[in-house]
């Protein structure tokens, strides 16, 4: 058990929506679930509070009606707290004052705020990450996607077959534009027979106009407590770009996408252009039918879509919420320190310091904290190092002082973006408190533009190691390994 308490902050309700809150909501219970103490504190309506109360009753819910909330209001009610999570799009005070931990989930330009911990979820939001610099420490990318416990029950759940292709749509509880009565109407322009659930919490006239006037089998729901559930017996969701995307993505749901609010712009044009969903158009929706029309190909095409389905769940693991509390437990305990520059200087490894490396390698306490640890023969070594030097996608580094070897780095390429360091101090060299510079020096020397994420594979009992990389600002990125190994990785951001 932890003892800490977060105080987690996000407005919710039948005007503001229900994302924030769904968010919330699962990142408390990934925290009570770690030891924790936590509320949701907010501008959250009785539909809000309702839908708290059914999704995780034991949860306190404190309420703020209509007005904003003020500096005091967070004083107060956060004045045990070790963390304030905030995640919400309207205007916070500064809480600079306050002895906690400040955690703010921003979607784009969206509720971007000063934090210790920023967090933007969005696809491929490494690449448009805002304002960066207000904050110490960030989660970027789909990696941090909040994904709910009812979803991942369902990640692995087996389709049963189906007479003819079953479509989800779900709009969210406002639909500003009144799209889900046009989606269910469109779907006449799809000749083959489909199977059509509707979520319409509001159970609006329209759409149970077009749902009753349609040449396919159309169910119509009110709100459902367990929407992954219902979704994973449907073989494509036609929804709105917002939270509920990465639900499906983790799911392996396939989606065509529809944008319904400015702040889904940003994330509805990315998913689309990587190929993630199908896009139906943002508002005002023109041609939005002829596109919902098109889908008949799709539908027709089993293998498509469980093409689509598969890489949907490569995209996304479901450890968003795992990231985001063991990101706080990491900075409660080690805040990222910034070290002064140090003379230490990173070169290009070459053929001469073969023998050097030959023998840091089968140092015994180098062989202890690898995955391989048995001795490494002479040729076996010269070998490698042949291929290291010509590798395009490693970096073999040695690091300097005054000319003088004390460590080496090695850099390798796990992704476009994505690069893993190794780092040996030499025996000679230990114990003159280098290895920060040496860190330090090896980032330096990657020549790679940003957005970069620097990752760093340690073994749990490698006390020092873990402690290096938390100092320099990695944080937790994979739980420990069946051998032991975890993983921590920090965004080198523009």
């Amino acid at each position: 058990m932890s003892g800490r308490r977060v105080l987690l902050h996000c407005n919710a309700g039948v005007e503001a929506g229900m994302g924030h809150l769904m968010r919330t909501l699962t990142i408390a219970r990934e925290a009570r679930d770690r030891g924790w103490t936590a509320s949701v504190f907010g501008d959250v309506d009785a539909v809000g509070a309702e839908v708290l109360r059914r999704m995780d009753p034991e949860l306190e819910l404190l309420t703020v009606d209509g007005a904003a909330a003020s500096l005091g209001d967070f004083a107060e009610l956060g004045r045990d707290a070790d963390v304030i999570h905030l995640d919400t799009y309207r205007e916070v005070p500064d809480l600079s004052s306050l002895a906690v931990l400040l955690s703010n989930m921003q979607d784009g330009p969206f509720g971007v705020r000063d934090a210790d911990l920023a967090i933007d979820a969005n696809l491929a939001s490494e690449r448009t990450f805002a304002s960066p610099e207000r904050s110490r420490s960030h989660l970027a990318g789909i990696d941090a996607a909040v994904v709910r416990a009812q979803v991942l029950a369902q990640r692995d759940a087996r389709k049963t077959a189906a007479a003819a292709p079953r479509v989800l749509i779900v709009m969210g509880g406002t639909d500003p534009h009144g799209v889900t009565a046009r989606v269910v109407a469109a779907f006449d322009r799809v000749p083959s027979p489909v199977e059509i659930t509707v979520i319409d919490p509001r159970r609006r006239p329209d759409v149970l106009s077009a749902a009753g006037s349609s040449r396919h089998a159309v169910q119509v729901l009110g709100f459902v407590e367990d929407l992954p559930a219902i979704a994973a017996s449907h073989d494509l969701a036609v929804t709105a770009a917002g939270t509920s995307v990465w639900d499906f993505a983790c799911m392996g749901l396939p989606m065509a996408l529809v944008c319904v609010a400015d702040n889904q712009r940003v994330g509805y044009r990315q998913v689309v252009e990587q190929g993630l969903a199908v896009g139906l158009g943002e508002p005002p929706h023109h041609g939005l039918e002829e596109r919902i029309g098109a889908l008949a190909d799709l539908l027709a095409s089993p293998a498509s879509l469980a093409r689509t389905a598969a890489e949907l769940k490569r995209t996304v693991d479901g450890l968003g919420s795992w990231r985001i509390v063991a990101s706080w437990e990491q900075l409660l305990t080690t805040r990222p320190s910034v070290e002064p520059p140090s003379g230490l200087v990173a070169r290009a490894a070459n053929v001469d310091d073969g023998r050097r490396l030959f023998e840091w390698r089968n140092d015994p306490e180098v062989r202890s904290g690898s995955r391989s640890r048995g001795e490494i023969d002479w040729r076996s070594h010269t070998d490698w190092l042949a291929r290291s030097l010509r590798n395009p996608d490693r970096r073999l580094l040695i690091v300097e002082s005054d000319g003088v070897p004390v460590a080496t780095c090695r850099w390798d390429r796990r992704s476009a973006d994505e690069w893993e360091i190794s780092i040996t101090v030499a025996p000679e060299s230990r114990g003159r408190g280098l290895a920060a510079s040496v860190l330090q020096a090896a980032e330096r020397a990657l020549a790679a533009q940003p957005p970069v994420r620097m990752v760093a594979t340690v073994h749990g009992d490698n006390v020092a190691s873990r402690r290096l990389f938390e100092r320099a600002g990695y944080l937790p990125y994979l739980p420990a390994d069946d051998a032991g190994f975890l993983t921590l990785a920090r965004w080198r951001l523009s």
